[in-house]
């Protein structure tokens, strides 16, 4: 049997709303980080939110293993 990655597991197919619904989070970036991540999210083919909500997991996930995700290069 083969075992999805942690990251990819948690998240509902493209087009599928989750169970916990979905609601805005308004950041004020520097427009210069919002067109880069726009353009990342764009060349992995997902959403923005996809995008956001993929790097969210992998932060916590290098938190509960102990990494310092502030020392990471």
């Amino acid at each position: 049997m083969e075992v999805a990655s942690p990251i990819r597991a948690e998240q509902p197919s493209r087009g599928a709303s989750s169970a916990e619904g979905k609601e805005p989070l308004q950041v004020r970036i520097p427009t210069s980080v919002k067109r880069r991540f726009k353009a990342h999210a764009a060349l992995r083919g997902l959403e923005p939110h996809a995008l956001f909500v993929e790097i969210w997991e992998h932060y916590e996930a290098r938190l509960r293993s102990g990494d310092s995700p502030e020392g990471a290069s």
